[in-house]
């Protein structure tokens, strides 16, 4: 029988252990120092007896990794699954794979009742008044100057598109802007309404913040920044929406020369257009109450959800925008000043007034 280390695996450290983790299956080992010898043996495919040139020992340690998992028998059902996951997700390396499968709920999966949901969150509020206040409902810096922004619904009666199925069929990608100066009404408009709290409930284990779109638990982990080149009211520089303090915090008034285009993968439309709109996600506020690995997945969905919330309201106003990910993640937290480890980047809108030849024209109802 021939066998191989199987493909599909990570191997990282835990403190002192070396740990083999099939992600597939949902299975860690901790592997010793024979056994990482007998996985080197195990690149390519091997006789399984063959082990025995490295001691006598070693084949009663190459008989247990197989039945674990960690190494594979040539056409067992194990070695079928590895062929189809390489196949599928090869082209995406093995962080896309371990990403999905790692995150990836197998049958058998217990989930919490509502009870039993509600008695861990009242055990995590316990713990987390022990220790430490739980994270707040969005960020602040509460140092920095502020800009107000009207917190009240603003009046959508001039807007271009007010009805729901015009603007979801008008909207476009739009990446040519004109000169024209984005106004900071309408800037102001686009994130209370889509980043701003629509109620704030205070109740145990913590608060919830009720917003126009959705995001796992009420939670809301991401934070929306502006890096402002042409804003009509608004001084160039990078700011951050603060919904806690309705407005924008000015964090630096000469900023908005760093972006670089570099910083946005060398895409004209980023790095020449009137308004940048930065997703960040303070990954705390999710983690507090979310433990599982999927709750990663749920973080990237908070994101659709919101920037597609932001494209319909300027497709609304007559504005044009457009969202993209293909950026630099290291120059852009640098710009906004957050560590990339506790607050990450995710992605990016340009916002502005598109030219006339900026796409397709939107459907005339």
């Amino acid at each position: 029988m021939r066998v191989k280390v199987a493909e599909a695996t990570a191997l990282f450290w835990d403190q002192s252990r070396l740990v083999w983790d099939d992600y597939i299956a949902h299975r860690q080992h901790a592997l010793s120092a024979e056994s990482e010898r007998v996985l080197r043996w195990f690149i390519d495919w091997r006789e399984l007896e063959s082990v025995d040139e490295l001691g006598d020992q070693y084949l009663a340690i190459a008989e247990r990794l197989l039945d674990t998992g960690v190494l594979i028998a040539e056409d067992s059902n194990e070695h079928a699954v590895e062929q189809r996951v390489m196949a599928n997700w090869g082209p995406w390396g093995p962080a896309a794979r371990y990403l999905h499968f790692a995150s990836r709920t197998s049958a058998g999966t217990r989930f919490l009742s509502a009870a039993e949901d509600a008695a861990t969150m009242q055990q995590q509020a316990f713990a987390s008044s022990q220790a430490e206040a739980t994270p707040p409902p969005a960020k602040s810096y509460p140092d920095q100057p502020l800009i107000p922004l009207p917190a009240d619904l603003p009046d959508d009666s001039a807007w271009r598109s007010r009805r729901l199925l015009h603007a979801l069929h008008g909207r476009r990608s739009t990446r040519r802007f004109t000169a024209e100066p984005v106004s900071l009404d309408d800037l102001g408009a686009i994130l209370w309404v889509a980043g701003g709290f629509v109620d704030l409930l205070e109740h145990a284990p913590g608060p919830a913040a009720l917003r126009t779109s959705p995001s796992t638990g009420a939670l809301h982990p991401i934070e929306m920044y502006i890096d402002a080149s042409s804003v009509d009211g608004l001084n160039p520089g990078v700011y951050h929406f603060a919904p806690t303090r309705r407005g924008l915090e000015d964090l630096d008034r000469g900023a908005a020369g760093k972006r670089t285009s570099s910083a946005v993968g060398g895409q004209p439309w980023l790095s020449e257009a009137p308004v940048l709109i930065l997703y960040t996600a303070v990954i705390e506020r999710l983690q507090w109450r979310y433990r599982s690995p999927r709750a990663y997945r749920d973080l990237l969905i908070g994101l659709g959800h919101l920037s597609q919330t932001v494209l319909l309201l300027a497709t609304a106003m007559g504005l044009g925008a457009v969202f993209a990910t293909a950026v630099c993640d290291e120059e852009l937290e640098l710009l906004l000043g957050i560590d990339g480890t506790s607050e990450i980047l995710l992605g990016v809108a340009a916002l502005g007034h598109p030219a006339e030849d900026a796409g397709d024209q939107p459907i005339t109802w």
